[in-house]
C-alpha cells in the first residue's frame, strides 16, 4: 500500500514516517516572532484583513500525517513504474508533482492512474490537527473571512464539521460552485479529492485553461483584497505550485510588503520565497500549528480584554459593586481560543462544540456568567479554574468542587433548562464529571428548586460515579439576593 495508518500517521511505503514536530515554543515567544502590523490585522475588530494561502505543509503534521507534496509525487512515481504506467525514463524530476502529472496525462490521456496512488481514500478521511482546527475557529469568528487552500485534502472541511460551523463558513469546491461564496469562505483553489480525477489542476496545462477561463483569477482578485496574505507550508517544489503564487501575487497587485510566507524549510531553500520575491524580514520559519496558535492568541487577548470591560459596564448597570475579574479572565484565557469557544457552547446551552464570541449570544450574558463565578470565588476564598466542557472548579487547601455554569439565554424556562442539562450529562460529560450542581443565569421562570433524583428512573442518586440524574440548580439572581447560598453551591 502507498499509504498505512500508523498511531494516526500517513506512512509512504519503503520511507520514514512524514512527522512534522516543531519545537513548542512559549505563547510570548510565539507571538514575538510575527510582525506587529500582522498581529494588530489579525485581531482587527472588522476582521477579514488577513488572507491564507494553504500548501501540502499544513496536512503533514500529526494527526493528519499526509505526506508532502515531492514525497508523494515520488512514492507515486515508484508505483507507476513498477505497475508499467510509465518507464523510468519518462519523467525528470520524480518529486515534481506537476511533471509526474504531466508524463500520467501524456501517457494514459488522463489523471486517474496517478490520483488513484495518492491514495484518494488518505486525503479524504485524514483527521485535522491543531492549525486546522484553529483555522475553523478563526473562520466562524469572522477573523478570517477567506481561506485558499491548494491541496486537495478535505481536512479543512472536516475540522469545520468538527466544529460545528454549518452555514456560517462556505466551501467552494470549484467553479461551478462561484454562487456559494459567502460572507466567510473555505475555497479550493486547485479543486479538492472528490472532483473528478481530471478536474484536479496538477498539471501546467490545467493552470493555464483555469486563469484563462477567470475563475481562479475571479477568486484571487475577490478573496485577496485586503491588506495581508500569508502563504503557509509551501515548501515543497512543484511547477504548479510555484506558477499558482506568481499568478495570485500578480493578481493581487499588492506590495511585496504585505505578502508574508510561513513554512519549515529555512528561507534560503524556499522555492516559494524565492519566487514571491520574500524577504528574510518578510519569511517566517514555524510550523503550521505553531503559527496558527499564534494568530489564536493574539485573538484570545481582545476577547479577554472585552470580556473584562463588559464585566465592568454590567456591573454598573446592575447597580452591583464592580468587581475586578482581570485575574479571573486571565485564567479564563489560559484554554486557548479552542477551550473558549467549546466553553461559551456550554455555557450558553448550545448544541455545536463551538460557539463564535459574539455570533448569536449577547456578551452580557457571558459576561453575568464571569462576574457570578468572581462572586463565588470571592466569597467562598476558593480560586475557580476552568475547563472547555463548561465545568468551573473551584479550588483551595486540598478542596475542589465542581459547578456546571449556564444560561438560559434570556427566554429558556426552568423546565428547558434541566432538559438541556440532563442532554448535556448523557451527551457531553463523562460519567463522574456531573456535578451536583448547576449555577444558571438569564433562565424565565425562577429555577430555585431543588430537581427530582431521578427524573428518568434509571439512575440511582447514590452512585458514587454516575450520581444524580440532574444537579440542583441554584440561580445567579438568588446568589445575588443572599450571597451566603454560595455555601451551598461550592460544598
Amino acid at each position: 500500500m502507498l499509504l498505512a495508518r500508523r498511531r494516526g500517521r500517513h506512512v509512504v511505503a519503503g520511507r520514514a514516517p512524514v512527522r512534522v514536530h516543531p519545537r513548542r515554543k512559549t505563547e510570548r515567544d510565539i507571538i514575538s516572532a510575527l510582525p506587529p502590523n500582522l498581529l494588530q490585522a489579525i485581531s482587527a475588530p472588522s476582521g477579514g484583513r488577513v488572507v491564507l494561502v494553504l500548501g501540502a505543509g499544513c496536512s503533514a503534521e500529526d494527526p493528519t500525517g499526509l505526506p508532502l507534496a515531492g514525497d508523494l509525487s515520488a512514492e507515486c512515481c515508484r508505483r507507476l513504474i513498477a505497475d508499467g504506467i510509465l518507464t523510468e525514463d519518462e519523467v525528470d524530476d520524480r518529486r515534481d508533482l506537476s511533471a509526474v502529472a504531466e508524463a500520467v496525462y501524456k501517457k494514459t490521456g488522463s489523471q486517474r492512474e496517478l490520483i488513484d496512488r495518492f491514495p484518494p481514500s488518505a486525503f479524504q478521511q485524514a483527521e485535522p490537527n491543531e492549525g486546522y482546527l484553529i483555522l475553523a475557529a478563526l473562520l466562524m469568528e469572522g477573523v478570517l473571512v477567506d481561506t485558499l487552500t491548494l491541496n486537495f485534502d478535505l481536512t479543512a472541511r472536516t475540522a469545520l464539521a468538527t466544529l460545528g460551523a454549518g452555514a456560517r463558513v462556505s466551501t467552494v469546491r470549484g467553479p461551478e460552485e462561484h454562487t456559494q461564496l459567502g460572507a466567510r469562505n473555505l475555497i479550493y483553489l486547485h479543486r479538492d479529492i472528490d472532483s473528478p480525477p481530471d478536474e484536479l489542476i496538477l498539471r501546467a496545462t490545467d493552470l493555464d485553461e483555469a486563469w484563462q477561463e477567470h475563475w481562479e483569477e475571479v477568486i484571487t482578485q475577490r478573496v485577496l483584497a485586503g491588506p495581508f496574505t500569508v502563504f503557509v507550508g509551501l515548501g515543497s517544489p512543484a511547477s504548479v505550485l510555484v506558477e499558482t503564487t506568481r499568478r495570485i501575487l500578480a493578481a493581487r497587485g499588492t506590495p511585496p510588503e504585505s505578502v508574508y510566507v510561513v513554512d519549515l524549510l529555512p528561507h534560503e531553500d524556499s522555492r516559494f520565497a524565492e519566487a514571491l520575491g520574500i524577504a528574510t524580514a518578510e519569511y517566517f520559519r514555524m510550523g503550521w500549528s505553531e503559527f496558527m496558535r499564534a494568530l489564536a492568541q493574539r485573538v484570545v487577548e481582545e476577547h479577554r480584554a472585552s470580556v473584562e470591560t463588559d464585566c465592568a459596564a454590567l456591573s454598573e448597570e446592575l447597580g452591583m459593586e464592580i468587581e475586578d475579574v482581570g485575574d479571573l479572565c486571565s485564567r479564563l484565557t489560559e484554554i486557548g481560543l479552542l477551550g473558549l469557544g467549546k466553553l461559551r457552547a456550554a455555557w450558553m446551552l448550545e448544541p455545536g462544540s463551538y460557539l463564535p464570541y459574539e455570533e448569536g449570544i449577547p456578551l452580557r450574558l457571558f459576561c453575568d456568567l464571569v462576574l457570578a463565578v468572581q462572586m463565588v470565588e470571592r466569597e467562598s476564598g476558593l480560586r475557580a479554574r476552568f475547563s472547555e466542557d463548561g465545568l468551573v472548579e473551584f479550588r483551595g487547601d486540598g478542596y475542589v468542587t465542581q459547578v456546571m455554569v449556564c444560561s438560559g439565554g434570556g427566554w429558556r424556562t426552568g423546565a428547558l433548562v434541566e432538559a438541556e442539562l440532563s442532554r448535556r450529562r448523557e451527551t457531553t460529560l463523562p460519567k463522574g464529571r456531573v456535578p451536583p450542581i448547576a449555577l444558571v443565569a438569564g433562565v424565565v421562570s425562577s429555577p430555585d428548586v431543588a430537581t427530582p433524583p431521578d427524573i428518568a428512573a434509571d439512575i440511582d442518586p447514590n452512585d458514587l460515579i454516575s450520581g444524580p440524574a440532574q444537579p440542583r440548580i441554584v440561580s445567579v439572581a438568588s446568589l445575588r439576593d443572599d450571597p451566603s447560598l454560595i455555601s451551598e453551591v461550592v460544598t
